[in-house]
């Protein structure tokens, strides 16, 4: 649990340290990153690689391969972006190794919830109160849309949709679930205060699909699933009617940025035609978009506000088949844990956003998110421990909780009068070895022997 602990600690010094100008306080991340690290190698009996991070090595060394190489455009920026890389397999891999108990998963989801909570709070606060200022005190250099150490709305909304997720799942199984189910609506109404357009609308679908996928377990009581939505449906229409939400009604009606979006997507189609293979370098995009800009506007674009496409466009085609893959493989276990749906959303904002991007520490808790999707090996967690009926067709192979229902024991009785002691040791028995809730077999009625003797099986009825 102590290293449970220090990691959820280090990726929330990144996160409350997003906003400081300068690389220092992103490189004490890295560095603690390194040194916990290696704490466990020295304590590992054995290691254990998970398959998904051998598609992640690829496109950590792919930047080391374009310097090599002399194709980056910018072999500093390309460097950083190399140890950035670095930095987010070894957090993946860690988070793979320590979260692989469920004890210390569900220990680490609950630390992101209530932390994730006590933000998003803070940020809905320091939205109205601040006048641009970080935590209410440092300048941002805006003056509005700055949310706690988030001063781009979208790249917070970004990071709730990590979080609310987990906070949703805990509401559904842990013990304090009103006090999850409060935290999830904090972090869902603090994203609709943000005004972001495509966040607020991830947000309200991981809601909807966490809804879905508990109803959708066999196991699950459809009356429990639908007391968790009225209740949370309660907690969360309080949160946005104290938040508000006429920001971003606002920004909905408003016209957007789309024609920069639209045109710095075009220019990294054009860079990917030029560079294919190898790209211009990771971290170069924004050195590369002036050449191939199609209007000014006299806005600095800095990124490509489409991850995907820039990942090709700094990377060539290579690097994005690598992401495409690790994706791939992160898609089934992040459905089944439920907790791990926001993996999936941050994807889908990315293909309108840059998430991923400008700032490494929020990247950071995406592959954190990641490696406690695959800690689980796409194993089911105990969701219905204390909502339903979990023993009912249960089978020893089948993750605990999550089983498939198997068919009712009948209800009348199944045996004679006679048998129901020996068919309640049978009953016992069965259960012991299999683990299997299954309908016992009939048991034979034993009777003495005329004379005194040893008792043998009994004959048909009506027999002397």
């Amino acid at each position: 649990m102590t290293a449970a602990a220090l990691f959820a600690a280090l990726l929330f010094y990144a996160v409350l340290t997003l906003w400081v100008p300068g690389r220092w306080a992103w490189s004490l991340f890295q560095v603690g990153v390194f040194l916990l690290a290696g704490w466990r190698l020295r304590r590992a009996r054995s290691i254990r690689p998970a398959p998904a991070a051998a598609t992640l090595a690829v496109a950590a060394l792919w930047p080391l391969a374009q310097v090599a190489a002399g194709r980056s455009v910018n072999r500093g920026e390309t460097w950083m972006a190399a140890l950035d890389w670095a930095t987010f397999l070894v957090v993946f891999l860690l988070a793979a190794d320590i979260l692989s108990g469920r004890r210390e998963r569900h220990w680490f989801l609950g630390a992101i919830s209530f932390g994730g909570m006590i933000v998003a709070a803070a940020a809905v606060l320091q939205d109205y109160s601040s006048a641009g200022k970080i935590f209410w005190h440092f300048p941002s250099g805006y003056t509005e849309g700055v949310l706690g150490p988030f001063v781009n709305r979208n790249q917070y909304a970004a990071w709730v949709e990590l979080l609310l997720p987990a906070a949703l799942y805990l509401a559904a199984t842990a013990r304090r679930r009103a006090l999850y189910g409060v935290a999830a609506a904090i972090l869902l109404g603090s994203v609709i205060a943000g005004a972001s357009r495509a966040g607020s609308a991830l947000a309200v679908g991981e809601v909807l699909a966490v809804a879905v996928a508990l109803a959708a377990r066999h196991a699950n009581p459809r009356r429990a699933v639908a007391l968790w939505t009225a209740q949370f449906a309660c907690f969360a229409a309080i949160a946005i009617a104290v938040v508000g939400w006429q920001g971003l009604r606002d920004r909905l009606g408003a016209p957007g940025t789309e024609v920069l979006r639209m045109d710095a997507v075009r220019a990294s189609a054009a860079m990917i035609r030029d560079r294919p293979w190898i790209g211009s370098g990771l971290g170069t995009w924004a050195r590369m978009y002036p050449r191939y800009a199609g209007l000014d506007t006299g806005v600095a674009v800095n990124q490509a506000h489409n991850d995907w496409a820039q990942w090709a466009a700094e990377g060539g085609l290579p690097f994005l088949m690598a992401m495409v893959v690790f994706a791939g493989l992160l898609c089934k276990p992040a459905f089944r844990s439920i907790y791990g749906l926001g993996v999936a959303a941050v994807l889908l904002h990315a293909l309108v956003d840059y998430p991923m991007q400008q700032r490494p520490a929020l990247a950071a808790w995406w592959f954190a998110m990641a490696g406690a999707v695959w800690a689980a090996n796409g194993a089911y967690d105990d969701v219905l421990r204390r909502t339903g009926r979990t023993r009912r067709g249960v089978a020893r192979g089948d993750p605990p909780g999550l089983q498939a229902a198997g068919p009712a024991a009948p209800s009348g009785p199944l045996y004679r009068p006679g048998d129901a002691r020996a068919g309640g040791v049978a009953d016992a028995a069965a259960e012991r070895n299999s683990g299997i809730a299954e309908p016992p077999r009939r048991a034979r009625e034993l009777r003495p022997l005329a004379g005194g003797g040893l008792p043998g099986p009994a004959g048909p009825r009506g027999s002397p």
